[in-house]
């Protein structure tokens, strides 16, 4: 996520934040988000304990593209 969609998500918000605010801001909007990614990639490996028809490559490459949208590609 990117400061400016940050920005965007605060406006639709109706959040008025500016300079500091903002940049605390984009931290958190950052942890939360990779907290959420890895609840979701944690849930994709645990398909492989769960779901028999699941393959253990098939949960872990979910996973793995879940954990790279972190570094998302510009």
């Amino acid at each position: 996520m990117t400061k400016d969609d940050i920005i965007r998500l605060a406006q639709e918000a109706e959040l008025n934040a500016h300079g500091l605010v903002i940049d605390r801001l984009a931290r958190f909007a950052t942890l939360v988000a990779a907290a959420e990614r890895e609840e979701c990639a944690k849930e994709a490996e645990l398909c492989i304990k769960t779901e028999p028809k699941v393959s253990i490559r098939a949960a872990n490459a979910i996973a793995a593209a879940i954990r790279s949208r972190a570094n998302p590609v510009k």
